[in-house]
């Protein structure tokens, strides 16, 4: 019995070094292998723009693929379609603000449920010393970065990934275009300076980065005599303002600046897109360069809608829009464009004196209505005005179609 009983109990020991044995065998052959790369870039690709600033600490492979060209232009593809476009407000806090607290806000909003919304809440996503911006001052959204400049260096910066660059262009009247062709992003500067030089000829300085180059590279581009009148507007690889040229408040014309070639070129204008100058409004209107011409000083009640149909043979057409009720805001009013469903945008061009909101109107040219949102965030608390020291004509940037990027120059 005891011989008996003792062999089962050494038994046991065998069997449970057996099970232990297998048990090991299945964990070693159940753990999971290494992700493949291409999954790893699939999946950094649907991140927010601002966490991957974080994770390229993660590792040096992370680091090299978010870093690397073909990452950056594949994650701008991906917010283009698959992302909600953002919604840009940039202002600096006024000409009459101190010298040291002198700088450049931008905020930003998604439009989700904007349609259904009598509001939209803004974040502020960097702020940049030492700029200020004006009514006249370009401040606009190219192919993810943000371009700004009133004279002096020409600030480009980039709200997801909070990186900031100053080009280094010679003059004043600076244009930031992008060609999609080539991939790169060029400045157009003016160099010659007033009263000009050679009485016949403008000299330009070209600055390009992109296509694989590692810095800027310089080019000149001369052109006959014009007068800069307004803002300056980049679609689709081609960059428009409105001027005069020859003659002085005698000749209006659209400048054309063909990003990839180089080339500026001139288009004839009706007189209303251009004569009011600062106060001109150039737009994008479904992917063409578009004006909405008003009377400034009388109530906004209607406008003219002039649509650039052909760009060779400098064909316009003319639509003319009555809105229900007057917008009022006289020469403080702008557009900043379109959204997605079509409506025009319009805002004050600047903010408030005193605290109150901020808010735009949406105009649906079919229906033929007008909805208002209030913009929550943008300098609609008094702590942030003191804190800033925002003072006199604080004027407002805004890009309805701002797309997350990644890029920096």
């Amino acid at each position: 019995r005891f011989c008996s009983s003792r062999s089962k109990l050494d038994s046991i020991p065998l069997q449970s070094k057996e099970r232990d044995r297998k048990n090991e065998k299945d964990t070693r052959s159940s753990k999971v292998g290494p992700i493949p790369l291409d999954l790893e870039i699939e999946i950094l690709i649907r991140l927010p723009a601002k966490s991957l600033m974080k994770f390229q600490c993660v590792s040096k492979m992370w680091s090299s693929i978010i870093r690397s060209q073909r990452f950056v232009n594949s994650y701008y593809a991906m917010s283009s379609t698959m992302r909600s476009h953002r919604f840009i407000i940039a202002f600096s806090n006024g000409e009459s603000a101190k010298r040291e607290d002198k700088r450049l806000f931008i905020f930003s909003s998604s439009y989700e449920g904007e349609e259904s919304s009598s509001s939209l809440v803004t974040n502020l996503d960097m702020t940049i010393p030492s700029v200020t911006v004006i009514s006249f001052s370009t401040c606009a959204s190219v192919h993810g970065l943000i371009g700004s400049t009133r004279s002096g260096p020409f600030v480009v910066c980039n709200p997801c990934t909070g990186k900031v660059t100053m080009l280094p262009c010679s003059g004043t009247h600076t244009s930031f275009g992008y060609d999609p062709v080539d991939d790169q992003f060029k400045a157009l500067t003016q160099v010659s300076p007033y009263p000009y030089q050679e009485p016949n000829v403008l000299v330009h300085e070209v600055l390009t980065l992109g296509g694989g180059e590692p810095s800027w590279t310089r080019s000149k581009v001369t052109t006959p005599v014009y007068y800069t009148a307004t803002r300056k507007l980049c679609i689709n690889g081609f960059v428009y303002f409105g001027a005069w040229s020859p003659r002085n408040r005698i000749d209006p014309v659209i400048g054309c600046f063909d990003v990839r070639f180089e080339r500026l070129s001139f288009i004839k204008a009706p007189m209303a897109v251009v004569c009011l100058e600062g106060d001109s409004i150039l737009i994008e209107y479904k992917g063409k360069l578009a004006a909405i011409a008003r009377h400034p000083y009388k109530p906004f009640h209607s406008f003219d809608l002039w649509i650039l149909e052909d760009v060779k043979t400098h064909d316009w057409s003319k639509q003319t829009f009555k809105l229900p009720f007057s917008l009022g805001l006289g020469t403080n009013l702008t557009s900043p464009g379109i959204n997605k469903a079509g409506e025009i945008i319009f805002a004050p061009k600047c903010l408030s004196r005193d605290v109150q909101p901020f808010y735009i109107f949406y105009h649906n040219v079919e229906r033929n209505d007008i909805r208002k949102v209030t913009i929550k965030g943008i300098a609609d608390d008094r702590e942030f005005r003191r804190r800033y020291g925002l003072a006199g004509d604080c004027c407002v940037h805004i890009s309805p179609d701002h797309v997350e990027s990644i890029a920096s120059i």
